[in-house]
């Protein structure tokens, strides 16, 4: 019996479909809106998706024709829509596991190294063509820093993979607090406050829930070293940005890379453009790597030969 999967996503399409046709028993629908999915899904019993594309709308679709779903896959690493909007009952959700992951990381690499060298000071010195070493004083390096890593998953540990040969001290905080080779300490998130402290880089690498939305506010930031370097690569939502705007504005943090806002995108108004100190690029980290395409293909027909076998599919995610 042929397992009916939709395919909805405009990143991977064609490597996935190819990948799809390798697996015996699968049979995949493209589908190009939320139209083709309602047409789609009474008959399906997998959606492989983004998780930006999981709304309102289509979670109320799947409760109401998703008889059959079984399993969502997603391809992407967040999927806080899922946990804003629920899932039907009974339906397994898979994500894209570590297949972002070190791009992402190296992005907060990049956001990190061009925070501490001053590189916007370098970029708008070359604009106006002059040599100016009046920032010399603010300059800054990695080696000896510590770096705090909030939210130890997948990206986290790419980031301390990163980090460490720099000559970093890595703090992992998660949860479950259990040692990791890649951390010098892990902590559980109740120290959250005592190690932003201690940190000259905090790296945000948590999914967004109800539990971590605005976890950094205006009181995290006052815990912060004065010298600290914020990075964001997880949601925007995990950080209160009119704290953060306060806390560049009144030096209370050294500076801060976003690759996530909230709002996103930024509206051109928002007063967070204007910050000192600041880095915003436009949800670009997990982009521009043809490894990841790959990846995320192999990823899902892998669990999709689990799925047809019965067997217990990788990168499972707990939704309430």
């Amino acid at each position: 019996m042929a397992h009916r999967v939709v395919l909805w996503t405009p990143v991977a399409r064609a490597e996935i479909e190819a990948r799809i046709a390798t697996v015996p028993g699968a049979d995949v629908v493209t589908v190009a809106d939320i139209s083709g999915l309602a047409a789609a899904l009474p008959d399906s019993e997998v959606l492989v998706t983004m998780g930006q594309l999981y709304g309102a709308e289509t979670a109320k679709l799947l409760r109401c024709d998703g008889k059959r779903l079984r399993w969502i896959q997603l391809l992407t690493a967040g999927y806080d829509g899922l946990m804003f909007h629920g899932v039907p009952p009974g339906v397994v959700v898979t994500n894209a596991g570590g297949c972002y992951s070190p791009m992402v990381a190296e992005h907060a690499m990049m956001l990190l190294l061009a925070l501490v060298r001053r590189l916007p000071l370098m970029l708008a010195n070359q604009a106006r063509h002059a040599f100016d070493r009046s920032f010399l004083p603010r300059l800054g390096a990695l080696d000896g820093a510590t770096m705090a890593i909030v939210g130890f998953g997948s990206i986290g540990r790419e980031v301390a993979r990163r980090a460490r040969p720099f000559g970093m001290r890595v703090i992992g905080l998660t949860r479950s607090a259990r040692p990791d080779p890649l951390a010098d300490e892990i902590h559980p998130m109740t120290a959250l406050h005592e190690m932003l402290g201690r940190a000259d880089a905090v790296v945000l690498a948590m999914p967004l829930s109800a539990e971590t939305r605005h976890l950094i506010g205006a009181a995290e930031l006052a815990a912060c070293r004065r010298n600290t370097v914020l990075i964001n690569v997880a949601r925007g939502g995990v950080v209160d940005p009119v704290a953060l705007g306060a806390a560049l504005r009144s030096g209370q943090i050294a500076g801060a890379g976003l690759d996530v806002t909230e709002p996103e995108p930024l509206p051109p108004d928002d007063p967070l453009w204007t910050c000192p100190n600041l880095i915003v690029s436009p949800h670009v980290a997990a982009l521009g790597s043809a490894a990841v395409l790959h990846c995320l293909a192999e990823l899902t027909a892998g669990n999709l030969r689990r799925f047809i076998a019965g067997e217990t599919l990788a990168h499972r995610v707990a939704i309430p």
